[in-house]
């Protein structure tokens, strides 16, 4: 119960401070090509932590870097208090960002390394990011949201110290692992394709919302629907096979992602959300079951599931920011449905060859 009340905490920590980021960028006057690069270089310094601390924790062991993660989290959060221009959150989201990395690659494996089930486990960092976004809906002020975000994570800090050492397992793993990368490609290339798509729609989500009339609470209660939605079918994934879960998240994925193109008012979204939540949790369960049961070098292969994410978070909010100053959210949707329908065409030719 320890590690998943750590993994619901953090989460809601991070998610927390997620939510408002767009709004707060366009408040602070920038352009959604600046707030694009705000969203991206979270994603930028996370690519670069997920990577390092997933290398890391398979050659030294994840506790400590459980706990480290979480106070050092706590403190770069907070500073997003003095963000007074677009450039000091462009450098406090960097930061935030890197934090991210340290911990969360441990944290999953500890959670697979105690025996609990994949689907469940994960169902709590829904279950948190759904806590998270709801309350930053319903708190909407920025200073008192930075500040609970560093309380949740100097919380999960304080947890994380009792957490027993000899949950570290550690394993020889290169640090340049091409090797890893080529042998887990057609898992991570096509999840990478999805997930461009998703933040291509993530990094100017609330602003969409909002052009649809939705206010924060009504933001963060959308957010809210997706992911804690995602808690409650996550408790059933388990009994199907990764490699159905991983198909099936694409393309339900690649619906949801084109539906968000015709909505006229922000009710209409509530069963695209509803859809979201099913394909991540297909999708997520899927992807890192096939990783984890297919490599010894476990912390490693999710550190490069969770930099494939951060990557998708850099190449995502780029795009969306000139698609949408060009062409407009519809088109932003419908190209990211596109994308996502071809990463699903990928994994089938894959499939159909293996078989």
């Amino acid at each position: 119960m320890r590690l998943n009340a750590i993994l619901l905490l953090s989460t809601a920590a991070a998610s927390i401070s997620l939510l408002l980021i767009p709004l707060q960028a366009i408040e602070l006057g920038a352009s959604n090509m600046m707030v694009g690069a705000i969203v991206a270089v979270y994603g930028l310094m996370s690519l670069v932590s997920f990577y390092l601390f997933g290398w890391v924790s398979d050659t030294r062991g994840r506790v400590f870097l459980i706990k480290f993660g979480m106070v050092f989290s706590a403190a770069t959060f907070l500073l997003q208090i003095l963000a007074e221009s677009s450039v000091s959150l462009f450098m406090a989201r960097a930061l935030c960002g890197f934090s991210i990395g340290i911990f969360y690659s441990s944290l999953v494996m500890c959670g697979i390394e105690s025996k609990k089930q994949l689907g469940k486990y994960m169902s709590f960092e829904s279950l948190g990011f759904g806590v998270g976004t709801l309350l930053a809906g319903i708190i909407g002020v920025y200073g008192r949201i930075f500040t609970l975000s560093s309380v949740f994570f100097f919380v999960s800090f304080l947890m994380a110290l009792k957490l027993p050492k000899t949950m570290s397992k550690k394993i020889r793993t290169p640090l340049l692992p091409h090797g890893i990368v080529m042998k887990n490609i057609t898992v991570y290339l096509p999840f990478l394709m999805r997930d461009v798509g998703a933040y291509t729609i993530w990094s100017l989500f609330p602003i969409y919302l909002s052009g649809l009339g939705a206010n924060s609470f009504w933001i963060g209660l959308l957010f809210f629907l997706n992911t804690g939605s995602q808690f409650l079918f996550k408790q059933f994934v388990d009994r199907i096979a990764y490699r159905k879960l991983f198909m099936g998240g694409l393309l339900v994925s690649a619906i949801a992602f084109s539906s968000y193109a015709f909505p006229s008012n922000y009710l209409q979204v509530i069963p695209i959300q509803i859809l979201i939540a099913i394909s991540w949790s297909l999708l997520q369960v899927g992807a890192i079951g096939l990783l984890t049961t297919s490599n010894a070098e476990k912390a490693t292969v999710v550190g490069l599931f969770s930099s494939a994410r951060s990557l998708a978070q850099v190449i995502g909010p780029m795009l969306a920011g000139v698609i949408s100053q060009y062409y407009g959210f519809q088109t932003l949707m419908i190209f990211s449905g596109g994308l996502t329908f071809a990463a699903l065409a990928i994994r089938w030719v894959v499939e159909r060859r293996e078989s």
